[in-house]
């Protein structure tokens, strides 16, 4: 093979990797997701289109420049309520703080429910 007609080749081979990439990113962002932090910012919901995504998600609670303050479970209707005592032990005040879920694959026919994070709230001194 010439040296064009490697150079276009592979040219070719990129461009078909690039427009791929995109395709199967959206593919596998599975069904969308969100977690809320209320205004007093230790509890919340997850919230999702198919409810097999609601219940039992890891929900962690950081701070801003501090890290992991809790680990919890979201109840089979999506509340979910930071532990207290693990809040209390890890906090820096006054903090600001915002919850995540990961992508999960529950059993079933879901596929993968997406990562969420919440919107971060300000937690005072007082």
């Amino acid at each position: 093979m010439t040296k064009r007609k490697l150079t276009v080749a592979l040219a070719t081979v990129g461009a078909t990797l690039a427009l791929g990439v995109p395709l199967a990113m959206s593919a596998a962002a599975g069904v969308k997701t969100t977690v809320t932090i209320g205004s007093v910012g230790y509890q919340g919901k997850v919230s999702a289109a198919n409810a097999a995504c609601v219940g039992e998600r890891t929900v962690v609670l950081k701070q801003k420049g501090n890290g992991v303050l809790s680990r919890v479970k979201s109840a089979s209707n999506g509340n979910w309520k930071a532990d207290l005592d693990e809040l209390n032990e890890n906090i820096k005040i006054p903090a600001m703080v915002y919850a995540e879920v990961k992508a999960s694959s529950p059993a079933g026919p879901v596929a993968t429910c997406a990562a969420a994070t919440s919107k971060t709230v300000e937690i005072a001194g007082g």
